[in-house]
């Protein structure tokens, strides 16, 4: 496989990760980011020149389709940890409750 043909399956499987992403469909994340780690092991195996790499680079926009994903990760992992740390504070009401009412239960009790 040649190095263009790389970079077309490169860029392909990265915006497929995108949409995944965008559509909080992690199941199969994995094997495509192993599918993209195998691809970069390809290009590396093979000897170019970094103006070859370079080239490719540039005319897929690799850089910009990088920072998009990045962007899209970001934005799920800040959403993802503001929804741990509410249901952690419900968990902790729920907990405070359910010890108020059982004193309450046992101060009954004794009067």
């Amino acid at each position: 496989m040649n190095l263009e043909e790389n970079f077309i399956k490169y860029k392909d499987i990265t915006l497929v990760i995108i949409q995944k992403v965008e559509a909080e469909e992690y199941e199969r994340l994995i094997e495509n980011f192993q599918q993209r780690q195998s691809i970069l092991d390809d290009i590396n195996k093979i000897n170019y020149t970094r103006e070859e790499i370079n080239k490719f680079y540039i005319e897929y926009e690799i850089q910009n389709i990088e920072k998009k994903l990045t962007f899209e990760m970001n934005i799920r992992k800040v959403n993802l940890l503001k929804k741990m740390k509410e249901n952690e504070k419900k968990q902790l009401g729920m907990a405070g409750y359910n010890n108020i009412s059982a004193k309450a239960v046992f101060l009954s009790k004794e009067i």
